[in-house]
C-alpha cells in the first residue's frame, strides 16, 4: 500500500470527459456516422443528453473516488493495527487483531474521518472538506433524494480528487 489508488480513477475521468467533448463536437458538426448503429446522436436533444450524461458520470466518479479512498483508508488502518499482534500475551494479541481487522470494515466513515482528524499532519479543514464529499457521495449512492438536495453541496470529481488525494498523500508518508 505504497501507491496512490486515486490516480487511476482521475485518469479514467479525464479520458471520459474527453470522450464526452469529442462526442459533442461530432454531433454539432453532424458527424453522426462516427456512432455506427446508435440512434441517439441523430435525436434533436443529443447534445443536451451528453451534457446530462456527463453530469451523471461526474457523480459516479465522485462515488468511485470515495469508494477507492474508503478501501485505501481501511487497508491503511488494518496495516497500522497489525501492531496489536505484538501485545503480550500473543494468545490474546492475535485474536484482538483479527477482530479489529474484521470490524474496521464496518466502521462508519464519519468515525473514520474523526480518527484521521487526530493525525497532527492532517489539517482539520481537510477532514471537514472530506466530510462534505462523504455527504454528497451518500446522496448520490442512495438515489439522489431531491428532498435532501438542499442539505448537500454538489462536489466535482476534480475537487474530490484534490481533497482525498491530499489525505492519501499524508497517510502514505505515515
Amino acid at each position: 500500500m505504497n501507491s496512490n489508488p486515486l490516480d487511476a480513477i482521475l485518469e479514467a475521468h479525464k479520458i471520459s470527459t474527453g470522450c464526452f467533448k469529442i462526442a459533442q463536437r461530432a454531433i454539432k458538426k453532424q458527424h453522426v456516422d462516427l456512432f455506427n448503429d446508435a440512434i441517439w446522436p441523430t435525436q434533436p436533444n443529443a447534445v443536451e443528453a451528453i451534457v446530462q450524461t456527463r453530469k451523471e458520470s461526474d457523480d459516479l466518479f465522485v462515488l468511485a473516488l470515495w469508494a477507492t479512498f474508503e478501501r485505501f483508508v481501511i487497508g491503511y488502518l488494518q496495516g497500522k493495527g497489525a501492531i496489536l499482534q505484538q501485545i503480550v500475551p500473543t494468545d490474546l494479541a492475535n485474536p484482538i487483531y483479527e477482530q479489529f481487522k474484521r470490524e474496521v470494515e464496518y466502521w462508519k466513515q464519519d468515525d473514520i474521518l474523526d480518527l484521521l482528524k487526530k493525525i497532527s499532519s492532517i489539517d482539520k479543514n481537510l477532514i471537514g472538506q472530506a466530510r462534505t464529499i462523504l455527504r454528497y457521495r451518500n446522496w448520490v449512492a442512495h438515489g439522489k433524494d431531491v428532498h435532501k438536495k438542499t442539505t448537500v453541496n454538489v462536489v466535482a470529481p476534480a475537487y474530490t480528487y484534490r481533497i482525498l488525494n491530499e489525505i492519501v498523500s499524508i497517510l502514505l508518508l505515515n
